[in-house]
C-alpha cells in the first residue's frame, strides 16, 4: 500500500511541474525569425555584389583584348598597304633577270634599282597598272636604311622576302616594336600564331623550299646570313624575347607527313642561324604542317609560297 502512495505521489509531482514550465514567448520566437531572414538577405546582397563585380572584370577584360587586337589590325594594315600592290606584281611577273653579282656576292645597287624599277612599272593590264611613285619610295627607302651593299636575290619569292628586310642598323628599332606589341597582349590567351606580324618578316626572311625538300636554296641561304649577324645579336643582348621557327608545306601529302616535313624544314633554318646565336634557349622549332597556308588556292603558284619556314619573335617565358 505504502508503494502504490510513493507512486502517486511522484506522478503527481511530474504533473505540476510540466504545468509550471513556460514555454518560449510569441515574441521572442518573431524576433528569432527577423534576425534569420536579415542575415539570409544580407549574405544573398554579397553575393550579389560579387557577382557583379566579377561581371565588370571580366567586361573589361573583354574590352581590353577587343581594343588591343584592333590595334594591332590596324597597325598590320598601315605597314602592309604599301607593299600589298608591290608583292603582287612581282609575283605576276617572270623571273628578274639581274646583273652579274660582285666577287662578295653583292649586286652593285644602281642596277638593281633600275631593274626593280622597271619590273614593277610595267603593268600586267590596265586594271592592275601600278603609279611609278610606290616602287620609288620603296627603292629609296631601301637607299636610306644601309648605304652599303645588300644581297638581291633572283628569284620571285626570294626577292618579296628580300624587299621586306631593314637594314641591320634599323633592327633594335624594329625588335622594340615587336617587344611593344607583345606586351600588350601579355596577359591575354592568344594563340602564338595570332600574335606573329609584318614586323617578323622585315627582320627575318621568309624562306621558301622545293617540293619536298629541306635544302635551303643559295639565295635563302644570303639572306639568312645577313640578316642573322645582326637580328640574333640583338636578341641574344635583349635577353626578353625568343624567336620560334615555324615549318610549313603544301596542301599534299598526310597530316602526319606534312607536320613532319615542316619540322625538319624549320630545323634545317635553325641549324643554319645557329652560328650567330651562343644561347640556344633562345629557339624554339614548331612545324604547323599544312594547318596555315599564305595562299589558300591550289595550284602551282600557291604551292610554292605555302611550302617555307617563317620566324615569329615571342616574348621570353
Amino acid at each position: 500500500m505504502l508503494k502504490y502512495y510513493i507512486i502517486s505521489f511522484a506522478l503527481l509531482s511530474l504533473v505540476f511541474s510540466g504545468c509550471g514550465s513556460k514555454s518560449p514567448e510569441p515574441l521572442d520566437e518573431e524576433k528569432l525569425d527577423l534576425e534569420y531572414v536579415k542575415q539570409i538577405e544580407e549574405e544573398e546582397r554579397k553575393q550579389e555584389e560579387k557577382a557583379a563585380e566579377l561581371l565588370a572584370q571580366e567586361a573589361a577584360l573583354n574590352a581590353t583584348e577587343a581594343e588591343a587586337a584592333a590595334e594591332t589590325a590596324a597597325e598590320n594594315a598601315k605597314e602592309t598597304a604599301a607593299e600589298a600592290a608591290v608583292q603582287e606584281k612581282l609575283l605576276a611577273q617572270p623571273e628578274l633577270q639581274t646583273p652579274e653579282t660582285n666577287q662578295a656576292g653583292a649586286f652593285n645597287f644602281n642596277a638593281i634599282k633600275e631593274a626593280v624599277f622597271e619590273i614593277l612599272t610595267i603593268p600586267a593590264d590596265k586594271s592592275q597598272e601600278i603609279q611609278a611613285e610606290k616602287p620609288v619610295e620603296v627603292i629609296a627607302e631601301l637607299e636610306q636604311e644601309d648605304s652599303s651593299p645588300r644581297f638581291m636575290p633572283t628569284s620571285r619569292l626570294a626577292l618579296v622576302s628580300a624587299l621586306k628586310l631593314v637594314s641591320c642598323k634599323n633592327v633594335p628599332a624594329k625588335m622594340e616594336d615587336a617587344h611593344q606589341r607583345l606586351l600588350k597582349t601579355k596577359d591575354l590567351k592568344i594563340a602564338d600564331r595570332s600574335l606573329r606580324d609584318e614586323i617578323n618578316d622585315r627582320l627575318m626572311p621568309v624562306v621558301h623550299f622545293d617540293f619536298d625538300q629541306i635544302k635551303i636554296k643559295p639565295d635563302y641561304q644570303k639572306l639568312l646570313r645577313q640578316q642573322s649577324s645582326c637580328v640574333m645579336k640583338a636578341l641574344e643582348a635583349r635577353g626578353d624575347m625568343i624567336v620560334q621557327i615555324e615549318g610549313h608545306a603544301d596542301e599534299r601529302g598526310s597530316d602526319e607527313y606534312n607536320l613532319a616535313l615542316g619540322h625538319r624544314r624549320a630545323n634545317a633554318i635553325a641549324n643554319s642561324i645557329m652560328a650567330y646565336l651562343s644561347d640556344s634557349t633562345l629557339v624554339r622549332i614548331l612545324s604547323y604542317g599544312e594547318e596555315f597556308p599564305l595562299d589558300r588556292n591550289s595550284g602551282k603558284n600557291a604551292w610554292d609560297k605555302n611550302r617555307r619556314v617563317e620566324f615569329t619573335l615571342l616574348l621570353k617565358p
